[in-house]
């Protein structure tokens, strides 16, 4: 017998189920029925909350971006003024494809099928994987001479080293492929100040972010 839950509460919970099948499993085979069985409850109940699988998946998304932005702010809140738009960057990359590869390789699966036009994903996700916010357009404006160059490059960048890494079949060193990357990136690009940034981290360790100090 399921459980008695308030409205808010069965949903949140649903979501944050299927989340963690995608985590664990990947895309493959993800059904309304098979989150149901998750989560302890029948089908038409889990309908009642997400009509549709591509309901369900929308809300997914939306979730994950709202963790990446709280992920963001902790970075900023933790980096205070010495922050560049490089050390988030580089944040970002361990918070999501060191600390949490396997989970966001499965996540970048399901985007990747999300382009089939008969997915129930399709259309859902944003055309790329780095969305303009305040912070990161504040950070370009004061590091760059041309700060949309700057975050176009680092969009392309990005979406490129993605759609690489979830190709790769075998381990791979992610880190020193985007510091590689990104310093021949932002290398090409004019500074506005003259202000020095942080020596890169070519080291392989990617166990301990503070190794970044102020990382998505």
């Amino acid at each position: 017998m399921s459980r008695r839950l308030a409205p808010d509460v069965r949903r949140a919970e649903i979501i944050d189920t299927t989340m963690r099948l995608i985590a664990e499993d990947g895309p493959h085979g993800l059904s309304l029925r098979s989150v149901a069985r998750r989560c302890e409850m029948s089908a038409p109940g889990l309908m009642h909350h997400f009509p549709t699988l591509r309901d369900l998946l929308r809300a997914v998304v939306e979730e994950r971006a709202r963790i990446g932005r709280e992920a963001i702010a902790e970075i900023v809140r933790e980096a205070g003024d010495g922050l560049t738009l490089q050390m988030l960057a580089d944040a970002l990359i361990r918070f999501y494809y060191t600390d949490k590869a396997a989970e966001t390789r499965n996540f970048d699966a399901l985007e990747a099928e999300s382009l089939a036009p008969g997915h129930p994903a399709h259309g859902i996700y944003p055309r790329s994987a780095i969305q303009p916010l305040p912070i990161t357009r504040r950070l370009a404006e004061r590091d760059f001479e041309d700060p949309d160059a700057a975050l176009t490059m680092l969009s392309l960048l990005a979406d490129a080293l993605r759609s690489r890494w979830l190709r790769d079949l075998e381990p791979v060193d992610r880190w020193n492929e985007w510091v590689a990357s990104r310093d021949h990136v932002f290398g090409t690009l004019e500074r506005r100040h003259k202000h020095e940034l942080p020596a890169p981290d070519t080291t392989s360790d990617t166990s301990h972010p503070d190794n970044l100090s102020p990382d998505r």
